[in-house]
């Protein structure tokens, strides 16, 4: 038997050995994959975009996605035109969180930052020229004029949400505002995050006329708060049909105890040992006879029975064992 045992003990070592460096190059090589296709697609994916000529030897490449408009200044020289390649040095970006700057004498803003459809407005020596930037996904969807500006809220640490309205209904954006890297989006047929996530944010009656959305602030006095969505713009018509308010849940009401037939049958009533289940399979009686009887539902499985139909065994054995003893001395007698 003990030779056995070594004997499978020692296979399984050696399969283990010899396994082990193979099973490493094939994760080693998955993982190094991975890392190449981040580190290729991600530049392009997210510093990619329309590439604008403003002069002075730059291009601001406009782009607005989930983290909302964005220009890249960069410089690329006299000589650039439309086609060229414009992934080189960043002199600044514009943004919701810093809309205003300047390079190479001109001044840079980005207006209606908030709205579906914003502008960059680059004015040198007094005069501004505006460019158009894209629109936001949303307002590629419905169109711009059926958009409505966007509310950001701060939440706990560098998280946003960036509230807006389309004919589709409520919809937030939660977005790290300085990585501007997307977290989570909410919308009407989708009003809240996981179970377990630790970030508290859903929108309230999705589907009503005027929904709502709550969400917490740790650390501060209030930590609890609610806001309203930007109302959807004038002209414009939802897609679906509003569903009423969820209404406040009621509590039940307490039945009322109808009153017995006569006193001598409800007392009698009290009086009798009624049976109630403890688990799946014991009855245990209950009333004025019940005193001393619980049992738990753990000690009602199979082990439990054998071992007490073992003990009742051993007593019978041992009551068996007297009894003889008992009549043997009798007989001596």
């Amino acid at each position: 038997m003990r030779t056995a045992l070594r004997t499978c003990l020692a296979t399984a070592v050696l399969a283990g050995a010899l396994l082990a460096p193979a099973a490493g190059t094939a994760y080693a090589a998955t993982t190094a994959g991975q890392a190449a296709a981040v580190a290729q697609g991600s530049p392009a994916d997210r510093f990619s975009g329309t590439p604008v000529h403003i002069g002075e030897g730059l291009v601001a490449v406009v782009r607005h996605e989930a983290e909302g408009p964005e220009a890249w200044i960069r410089a690329v020289g006299p000589d650039w035109k439309p086609g060229d390649n414009y992934m080189y040095r960043v002199l600044t970006v514009l943004d919701r969180m810093n809309p205003v700057d300047s390079a190479n004498g001109l001044r840079l803003e980005i207006t209606r930052p908030n709205s579906a459809a914003p502008l960059l407005t680059v004015t040198k020596a007094g005069v501004a020229t505006s460019f158009p930037m894209p629109l936001s996904e949303a307002g590629r969807t419905h169109g711009a004029e059926c958009v409505s500006a966007t509310k950001r809220l701060a939440l706990h640490g560098t998280l946003v949400a960036d509230l807006a309205t389309t004919p589709d209904g409520p919809q937030v954006q939660l977005v790290d505002g300085v990585t501007k890297q997307p977290y989570n989006r909410l919308t009407r047929t989708g009003p809240a995050l996981a179970k377990g996530d630790r970030t508290v944010a859903r929108i309230v009656n999705p589907g009503a006329a005027r929904p709502s959305f709550e969400y917490e602030t740790p650390g501060q006095a209030d930590p609890f708060g609610t806001a309203l969505f930007p109302e959807l713009p004038a002209g414009c018509a939802f897609t679906y049909a509003f569903q009423g308010e969820a209404p406040a849940a009621k509590p039940e009401a307490t039945p009322t105890a109808k009153p017995s037939a006569t006193a001598s049958s409800s007392s009698a009533a009290a009086d009798a040992p009624t049976a109630r289940t403890v688990g799946q399979t014991s009855v245990v009686p209950a009333g004025g006879v019940a005193a001393g009887a619980e049992i738990a539902a753990e000690d009602t499985d199979d082990s439990t029975t054998a071992y007490a139909g073992a003990g009742l065994a051993a007593i019978g054995a041992g009551l068996g064992a007297a009894f003889v003893a008992r009549r043997r001395a009798r007989t001596r007698r």
